[in-house]
């Protein structure tokens, strides 16, 4: 049996989106595509890149808590809040 993985995130284009404010100012945002061709990635970068920020936002668009851990803990409190 295969068990599924990202294979690919993009941006979507938004003409109201304001690329001064964070996190939209992080460099690697401008023209942000990303393919993963194994079912295992590694993101390095310097401290403030946004290695953890693309990753919370890929956990938050597949439902997942923002602070970590597996679907069955969606309703723990145990990390940073998500903004609406």
């Amino acid at each position: 049996m295969s068990v599924p993985y990202l294979k690919q995130l993009e941006l979507n284009p938004s003409p109201t989106r304001d690329t001064n404010t964070f996190p939209f100012s992080l460099p690697f945002l401008k023209d942000f595509s990303l393919k993963f061709h194994k079912p295992v990635t590694f993101f390095v970068g310097e401290n403030g890149s946004g290695k953890s920020t693309l990753l919370e936002a890929i956990a938050v668009l597949s439902g997942f808590p923002i602070s970590g851990g597996s679907s069955n803990e969606i309703s723990e409190t145990h990390g940073p809040k998500e903004k609406s």
